[in-house]
């Protein structure tokens, strides 16, 4: 598990260097898999390897749930991904490279041994998974711009998003933040209440 295009990419070209440099390299397809990849290289992930080859899959989080591949014996899991995060100093989302929780460290080494044996090599120490790592990961709605969210709300007729009673409540600096980008692009006017040009966003 890799956490994005590039660094997939990267780690394809250099499997296929290191095979390389063997004087009797054993046959490995070396399939990338990442959302943005075109449908017909995706599928290759799920044709048979041909006899006595292998398989390796360098994937995004995208395997890790979304997609079941049959016959992985093995995972190697670096444990880290790229999840959108809102900095609301700035006022923009943007992906940043973060640690996995340790659901998702189970997700991924569930991915290993469903129809046989199978293993996997975490790229971390046991001391990190229980003491750094997060149980689950920190909900969407927690760290992504809230424009829209308050722009929906507020369209349903709430009134006071503060006291909203979120399943999993945001940072207020969010909420306000989101607030005031919302008023200063005239969705919403002075008194919060969402304007004609709010409905129409």
């Amino acid at each position: 598990f890799m956490t994005g295009q590039e660094d997939i990419e990267i780690t394809c070209q250099v499997i296929a260097e290191r095979l390389m440099q063997l004087d009797n390299p054993p046959e490995l397809a070396i399939l990338p898999i990442y959302s943005q990849l075109p449908a017909d290289l995706q599928a290759k992930i799920f044709e048979k390897a041909p006899d006595n080859a292998r398989k390796v899959i360098v994937a995004t989080n995208i395997a890790e749930t979304s997609l079941t591949v049959d016959g992985i014996m093995y995972v190697v899991d670096t444990g880290y991904n790229k999840l959108k995060v809102f900095n609301p100093k700035i006022g923009m989302d943007s992906l940043q490279i973060t640690p996995i929780s340790q659901a998702n460290a189970n997700q991924r080494s569930g991915r290993a041994g469903r129809t046989g044996a199978g293993a996997c090599y975490r790229l971390y120490t046991e001391q990190a998974y229980h003491h750094e790592m997060f149980m689950n990961t920190i909900p969407e709605i927690q760290r992504t711009n809230l424009a829209m969210v308050v722009l929906l709300l507020k369209s349903l007729g709430v009134k006071n998003l503060l006291d909203f009673d979120f399943m999993d409540p945001p940072p207020q600096d969010n909420i306000l933040n989101s607030m005031y980008q919302l008023w200063i692009l005239g969705a919403l006017d002075n008194t919060g209440e969402i304007t004609p040009l709010g409905r129409r966003m």
